[in-house]
């Protein structure tokens, strides 16, 4: 099958039936013909237009209409470039370096989007939403496809970004067409199957789903919005794929049309896939677990629990990535995770930690990335979450330390169950308990913090750098203390040193400086405006003497840097507090006392500046502990 490039899959579909529906979206269903069609104009338009300057180009893809990626993705495969998806609601600087990763040539796009795309490259904008009439009136795309470049790549991926910045990810027509064949013979499409695909279309996620649907001739259901288990009954769906969280809320219904649920993005625990199982009611109804980042096109691995050799003793704590896709392999080297592309070639590092006993199924066992330093000490948070998977009271649970990946203690962020009362997280001693002899007295955390749901990227993946460091108000020490615990202590002692410095700052403030602060000589209504002045200057220094009591135990829950951190820590007091003693030392001055007032500037005035510049190389270092990646 290689050779030749993916979209001609498609194309022969179009052209052996073309009425049959190829997508069906919340507002229209379009034909394989039209479809074809459409695509080809855009192609025809992208050749006359793009000034793309060879074949090996690639073209971005940013517009929010599921319809309109899928349609722009075809016709830049027509027009013999590759294409590279990018979300709109990406920040702007994020697309821009994103634009820079693809190096996208040109961008297909809408007129409300162009300020946010534009990064001053001068790439050829082509704005679906304006220039209609003119790609209606570009023709058909040659019959005559361009073949796949030698050196050209299909599409270019971009990871997911859980454990640092995305990475564009090139991948050739070969790779695509050997994925295709793999997928097909595990998942046996066929034209009478209905596709959902829930993945957004930047993700790898999607670009699997389009090529299995379309390439097989089934019809494609993609929706805007989130999917309801009546739209997957009313469009007669056969076939879905989702994220766990996503197959956990539409299974709450039954599915009697759904013959296959193939579930990627996160690991599938086995006593989830066995419960997602029985709840489909088709006759020999499969769900599948399926497992492969951007490196290798989305084809990994894929586990269904007929692959077991029998029984598993704790389901609950139990991720399995199963056996390697046609054409595939999967190997552990010193307990990492490698997989082999499926048309060969090199093995990649997936980051991923696991185990496989014989010739069984591999077992998925955390990403190395997710794990914790502890006061020097690694400590395996996949170990601890799974322990804690089980606990009748917890849907979502991730620990992580107190300053990301790493700290002084270990946070556990949970979602309680809707079976916890009245929706709290567990008591410290039920957590204690679930840990106990399952993970090492050390590992046990510190801190539990109840959250409403985790966070998540565009792919549907928890998101860690987003968790709220340091613990939010309402944190339950594992102590068994009730409050915050510690974090209610810091805000008292804060509080009572703010009152007091502030309190001593107003009766000393006339006798440390005398005279500063007489309003005599100033007439209403600015002497008010000059009381108001004073008041905030004593606030500025009670709430900076309050922050220099707590604020460093605070400014280490963000920064793995101590040095740095005192150092902004003292940095941000001194601009807090310098004003009182500043502003009243000037008011004694004589404004022609040049010496005096040059020995106040230098002393005060620099290092305000010194301190402003210490504050921002702290928070630039910040982005060190929120890293983003897979």
């Amino acid at each position: 099958m290689t050779g030749r490039p993916i979209h001609q899959l498609f194309e022969e579909q179009a052209r052996q039936t073309p009425e049959r529906i190829a997508v069906i979206t919340d507002g229209d269903r379009i034909g394989y013909g039209r479809l074809d069609a459409d695509a080809g104009q855009l192609a025809a338009y992208l050749a006359a237009h793009a000034g793309l300057p060879d074949s090996r180009s690639t073209v971005a893809i940013c517009t929010r209409q599921p319809a309109e990626v899928l349609v722009s993705i075809l016709a830049v495969l027509k027009a013999g470039h590759a294409y590279a998806v990018l979300d709109p609601g990406t920040p702007a600087k994020e697309l821009h370096r994103l634009l820079g990763l693809a190096r996208a040539k040109a961008v297909i796009t809408d007129t409300s989007l162009l300020p946010r795309i534009d990064d001053g490259h001068g790439r050829t904008a082509i704005c679906l939403d304006t220039d209609t009439t003119d790609i209606a009136h570009a023709g058909p795309a040659p019959r005559d496809t361009p073949g796949p470049s030698p050196v050209g790549p299909a599409a270019v991926l971009f990871t997911a970004g859980t454990t640092g910045s995305p990475v564009a990810v090139p991948t050739s027509h070969d790779r695509l067409l050997a994925a295709y064949a793999a997928w097909s013979e595990i998942y046996g499409l066929s034209p009478e199957d209905r596709v959902l695909v829930t993945a957004p279309p930047a993700t790898t996620e999607f670009t699997g789903g389009w090529i299995r649907a379309l390439c097989s001739g089934a019809t494609l259901v993609l929706s805007e919005g989130p999917i309801t288990p009546g739209q997957v009954t009313a469009e007669q769906i056969t076939v879905a794929e989702m994220n766990p969280a996503t197959a956990a809320r539409l299974t709450a219904e039954e599915l009697p049309s759904l013959r296959l649920l193939a579930v990627g993005g996160a690991p599938l625990r086995l006593d989830e896939q066995l419960r997602l199982q029985g709840l489909l009611p088709a006759i020999g109804a499969r769900v599948l677990s399926v497992y492969g980042p951007a490196e290798v096109a989305g084809c990994g691995t894929w586990f269904e629990p007929e692959q077991l050799p029998g029984p598993v003793a704790t389901p609950e704590r139990t991720a399995y990535l199963g056996l390697p896709f046609p054409g595939c392999a999967a190997t552990l080297r010193k307990g990492r995770i490698w997989l082999t592309p499926p048309e060969g070639g090199d093995a990649v590092p997936t980051g991923d930690v696991g185990r496989r006993q014989g010739e069984g199924p591999m077992e998925f066992r955390g990403r190395a990335a997710d794990r914790v330093k502890i006061d020097g000490r690694t400590v395996d948070t996949y170990r601890v979450e799974t322990a804690l998977a089980g606990h009748p009271h917890i849907q979502d649970v991730v620990v992580t330390g107190d300053r990301g990946r790493t700290g002084s203690r270990l946070i556990a962020f949970v979602v309680p169950s809707p079976k916890a009362p009245f929706g709290a997280p567990p008591e410290a001693d039920s957590l204690r308990a679930r840990l106990t002899g399952l993970v090492p007295a050390g590992d046990v955390p510190e801190t539990v913090v109840r959250l409403r749901k985790l966070p998540v990227n565009a792919a549907g993946k928890v998101d860690r750098g987003e968790l709220p460091l340091p613990p939010v108000p309402g944190a339950v020490r594992a102590s068994g203390k009730s409050g915050a615990g510690g974090e209610t202590s810091e805000g008292a002692i804060a509080g009572v040193v703010t009152v007091f410095s502030g309190f001593l700052a107003l009766v000393l403030t006339p006798v440390i400086f005398p005279g500063s602060t007489n309003l005599n000589g100033v007439p209403a209504p600015w002497n008010v405006l000059f009381v108001l002045l004073y008041l905030a200057e004593l606030c500025a220094f009670a709430v900076g003497m309050g922050f220099l009591a707590v604020g460093r135990a605070t400014m280490l829950r963000r920064s793995e840097s101590r040095g740095l951190t005192a150092a902004a820590h003292l940095a941000l007091v001194y601009l807090l507090v310098a004003w009182w003693p500043q502003d009243n030392l000037y008011r004694l001055t004589a404004k022609t006392d040049w010496p005096r007032q040059a020995a106040l500037v230098y002393a005060f005035n620099v290092p305000l500046m010194i301190a402003a510049l210490i504050v921002v190389i702290w928070v630039v270092s910040l982005p060190a502990v929120r890293q983003r990646g897979r």
